[in-house]
């Protein structure tokens, strides 16, 4: 009972995961809603994702979203200097941001598959436990580095701009605490599981 939970919270960090390295990638409906934070100055706003970012007005809404590329630096956007001055000269942050969470990623990839090839045994139960630990630990590093950086950019915006935090930032929140609970839920399977065949 305890090892369905843990793969449960295990899946659902997934999820919440795919949607994070989904953020700002196009102009497509569901996806340029996808945020981490969201600068705003008059009517113009700006988008920043793990990939890129998207641009749009409020009246029209998303008007044009960037190509993707691999540990966007946010400080790199055309024309930010309008909404925030705090971005720039942080490009290892940036690449530290967008390793750590496919390292996160991954490990819960690894968790879920060794859980499920592995029938749920004991063996596989503690070594899931391990992996989605070492992935909350990784989630909460990146998730610490994120909230600096949007909170670093929403504290100094300009002149009549202000800032916001996007969904991402509780999509990421959740897949942490997702994580936690299943690396204590495949613990308690390794503990209280009973005996196994």
């Amino acid at each position: 009972m305890f090892a369905y939970l843990a793969t449960f919270f295990t899946f659902g960090a997934l999820v919440l995961e795919v949607f994070n390295l989904l953020a700002s990638t196009y102009n497509q409906p569901f996806l340029k809603d996808l945020y981490f934070v969201q600068y705003t100055a008059g009517d113009a706003f700006v988008r920043l994702g793990l990939w890129g970012y998207c641009q749009g007005t409020i009246k029209s809404g998303v008007v044009f979203c960037s190509s993707p590329s691999a540990a966007f630096v946010w400080s790199s956007v055309p024309g930010i200097k309008s909404y925030t001055s705090s971005l720039s000269g942080l490009d290892s942050v940036y690449l530290a941001n967008y390793v750590l969470t496919w390292i996160a990623f991954g490990i819960t990839v690894g968790a879920l598959v060794v859980t499920m090839l592995a029938h749920f045994g004991r063996p596989a139960d503690f070594l899931a436990s391990i992996a989605t630990f070492l992935g909350f630990l990784v989630m909460l590093a990146t998730f610490i580095i994120l909230l600096v950086l949007c909170l670093r950019g929403i504290n100094t915006t300009a002149e009549g701009a202000y800032g916001r935090l996007g969904d991402c930032i509780w999509m990421h929140l959740g897949a942490m605490i997702a994580l936690l609970f299943g690396s204590l839920w495949y613990c308690f399977t390794c503990i209280f599981g009973g005996p196994r065949k």
